[in-house]
């Protein structure tokens, strides 16, 4: 991935770049995808696109857990939830905690993105149109002598 470029890496993008090669195929296709939704926002700059590989890549990988936990509680019920050891001992899945860790990943890069709500809301830096901004108030007040 060529992040570094003609350009600055604060520059808004307006097409999608090519994935890094070292994604997998639905990686690849979830960078595109987020990339056009980035885009079509205005939110995507050169600068961001190692946070959409790791989105993408994060992705791939909660689909897959998930898709296996399924897998297993078909076959048995719970069994994607729980993993039991020779021993007896037992522990959450592996997939339950790839499923986690890629998540809580995914979730930041869209903090970052302002692709949930809340960030949404403090990356456009929302403003009650009924509230004035106080600096211009202040700027624009009469000063008396």
């Amino acid at each position: 991935m060529d992040v570094v470029g003609i350009g600055k890496g604060t520059d808004l993008m307006d097409e999608i770049p090519t994935p890094p090669t070292y994604l997998g195929t639905k990686a690849k296709s979830h960078f595109k995808n987020f990339g056009k939704i980035l885009i079509g926002n205005k939110q995507l700059k050169r600068i961001h696109l190692p946070a959409l590989a790791v989105m993408s890549e994060n992705f791939e990988q909660w689909e897959w857990a998930v898709k296996e936990i399924r897998s297993k509680n078909k076959k048995k019920h719970g069994s994607g939830y729980i993993q039991k050891f020779a021993t007896g001992a037992k522990n959450i899945s592996v997939e339950v905690t790839l499923k986690r860790d890629a998540e809580k990943a995914i979730m930041q890069c869209f903090k970052q993105f302002g692709l949930d709500p809340k960030s949404e809301k403090e990356l456009k830096g929302a403003m009650d149109p009924d509230q004035g901004d106080l600096f211009t108030g202040f700027n624009n007040r009469k000063t008396s002598n």
